[in-house]
């Protein structure tokens, strides 16, 4: 599970980042990449179209019941390989809890290492806890 736990924290910082172009208040989010099952896509076609070899399984209850946000996204990237490009519409983003650093909010914003470094230990408690709530890795 370390490996896990550093490899979501690093996406969470690198997600940060790119929330800061879109939101109101130019912080970011610090998020995690997921896929949702629905009408338009089954659980067969999620997995088919990802390169992962393993996934976990989490309900959108246990997410927000648990205290974290969940937000629809989905990119129109020209460089996503076609088939992750054709399963966008169920592409979401869990929201990890904000971060209350000034030196977020600061003119010059920190870059993604001292970002990472600031932000680390928030973090890996805030991972390590929805981690927990994923059932157990399968192997496709």
């Amino acid at each position: 599970m370390p490996g896990a736990v550093e490899t979501v924290v690093n996406a969470a910082v690198r997600n940060y980042g790119e929330y800061r172009s879109v939101t109101t208040d130019g912080l970011g989010l610090f998020t995690v990449s997921v896929f949702a099952i629905d009408d338009s896509r089954s659980e067969n076609d999620i997995l088919a179209a990802l390169p992962q070899r393993s996934f976990a399984r989490i309900t959108v209850g246990a997410v927000t019941r648990a205290g974290y946000g969940l937000l629809p996204t989905s990119t129109d990237d020209p460089d996503l390989p076609p088939a992750v490009a054709a399963i966008q519409q169920v592409h979401f983003d869990i929201v990890l809890p904000s971060l209350d650093d000034t030196r977020l909010v600061a003119l010059d914003p920190l870059d993604d290492e001292d970002l990472e470094y600031a932000a680390r230990d928030h973090l890996v408690i805030a991972v390590e806890r929805l981690l927990a709530l994923f059932g157990p890795r399968e192997q496709k």
